[in-house]
């Protein structure tokens, strides 16, 4: 889990399980924080235990500003597909690859009876297979911007995703008893959420890490 989060020239700041907020005053520092949490700016370090981060794409799920559409499938789809493999039993597993080919055997005879120059792999792969189906995540619950927060912060949870996720303005769309519904949340699935905030003050929360860093880059904790 990530512990820390640091930009010059600010300090590092400590980062917790559960809900963690950055408020800044400065549209610019808090530009730069949104890019570097995506891996486009490499001022922005995260630290685990003694070493710094060194793939941000591996460590950290950019989710964003759910006031926009979010792509579910986008986010979830390979850890679901991940899921569903480490579920199955040995039979299962081998019943699939049997059904996987028995239907590249169908395509490769029909590609031979019409004589065309073409070839399909014959090596047997479960991923491609659970891929077939195509998996997608049930979004038909959500409703309120709060449903869209929670339906990321569940489904992550289900699929045991283990990247810190990181949202924009949430304190703009949730009260304080739904900011600590979801710390709650998180900390049940051993998770981290980081929320990025462009703010005038410092946001309070009943529980969570909430930091602010003033236009003459001054840190409150």
């Amino acid at each position: 889990m990530i512990d820390s989060i640091v930009a010059y020239p600010l300090d590092a700041m400590t980062l917790k399980p559960g809900l963690n907020i950055l408020g800044f005053k400065l549209p610019s520092l808090f530009f730069k924080f949104t890019e570097g949490l995506q891996g486009n700016n490499e001022d922005v370090v995260l630290g685990e235990g003694d070493e710094a981060i060194s793939s941000i794409a591996k460590k950290v799920l950019y989710v964003g500003d759910c006031a926009d559409s979010i792509d579910y499938d986008a986010l979830f789809q390979k850890a679901a597909i991940k899921r569903i493999l480490d579920g199955f039993d040995p039979d299962r597993l081998t019943r699939i690859l049997i059904l996987q080919s028995e239907l590249k055997t169908i395509i490769q005879d029909e590609i031979w009876s019409d004589d065309l120059p073409l070839a399909i792999s014959s090596s047997l792969d479960l991923k491609s297979a659970v891929s077939m189906a195509k998996p997608c995540i049930d979004a038909s619950s959500v409703g309120s911007l709060f449903d869209k927060i929670q339906m990321v912060v569940d489904t992550a949870g289900a699929l045991a995703e283990s990247r810190m996720l990181v949202t924009l303005h949430i304190t703009q769309y949730c009260d304080n008893d739904q900011l600590l519904y979801l710390h709650n949340d998180l900390l049940k699935h051993q998770m981290q959420l980081l929320d990025l905030e462009c703010c005038d003050t410092k946001v309070t929360l009943t529980e969570g890490r909430s930091y602010y860093v003033d236009e003459d880059y001054v840190q409150f904790s």
